[in-house]
C-alpha cells in the first residue's frame, strides 16, 4: 500500500474535522525539528501498529507540509533484494522533492527490513503499551543504532473485541 498526500486545493475550506489532534501535531512537530525527508516507522515488536503509526505522521504532517507531498509507502514483508530495491525507489522519491515516511516489520522477525531504517534520514519507534517487550525494545534500538531515532509513539493494548474486529477488516 502506498499513499501520498497532498496540498488541499487552494478553494478548500478548512474545518475542524481536518486539523489533527493536539497530540499528532505535538508528534509532527517533535519530528520536524529534525531535517527528514525520509522517515522509517518501526514497530518494536511483531504485531504493533506500525501502519497506524505512519498513518498519524501522514495525517498530522498534511495541514504543515502543504507546499510537499508526504508519500506513505507500506515496506512490510519485503525480503532482502526487494528491501534494497524498495531502498532505491523511496530514495527517488526524495531527491523528486517529496518527503518519505514507511512502515517496516519487526525487526525481530524480519531483519531484512533493516536496510529501510539505515537509509532513512530518522526512524520513529512504535510500541504498544502492555504488548512490548523491553528487551525487544531495547534489541530494536541497538540494531537500528539509538541515535538514529527521532522518538516514538505509543498505542494502547488492543481488547479481545479490537483485536477481532480489527482481524475481520484484514479478512475482508
Amino acid at each position: 500500500m502506498a499513499a501520498d498526500s497532498s496540498a488541499p486545493p487552494a478553494d478548500a475550506t478548512s474545518t475542524d474535522s481536518a486539523i489533527p489532534s493536539p497530540a499528532l501535531q505535538r508528534l509532527w512537530f517533535a519530528l520536524e525539528r529534525h531535517a527528514w525527508t525520509f522517515l522509517t516507522v518501526v514497530p518494536a515488536h511483531p504485531g504493533a501498529p506500525g501502519l497506524e503509526a505512519a498513518t498519524a505522521v501522514l495525517e498530522a504532517g498534511a495541514p504543515y507540509a502543504y507546499t510537499q507531498k508526504i508519500h506513505l509507502e507500506d515496506a512490510t514483508g519485503l525480503s532482502p533484494t526487494a528491501a534494497a530495491q524498495k531502498v532505491q525507489e523511496l530514495r527517488e522519491r526524495v531527491s523528486r522533492g517529496e518527503r518519505v515516511v514507511a512502515v517496516i516489520d519487526s525487526l525481530m522477525t524480519r531483519p531484512a527490513s533493516l536496510p529501510l531504517a539505515l537509509a532513512a534520514d530518522g526512524c520513529l519507534l512504535c510500541v504498544t503499551l502492555g504488548e512490548t517487550d523491553f528487551g525487544a525494545a531495547n534489541k530494536t534500538l541497538e540494531f537500528v543504532g539509538r541515535e538514529r531515532f527521532l522518538g516514538s509513539v505509543t498505542f494502547p493494548r488492543l481488547t479481545k473485541k479490537q483485536r477481532r474486529a480489527s482481524s475481520q477488516k484484514k479478512k475482508a
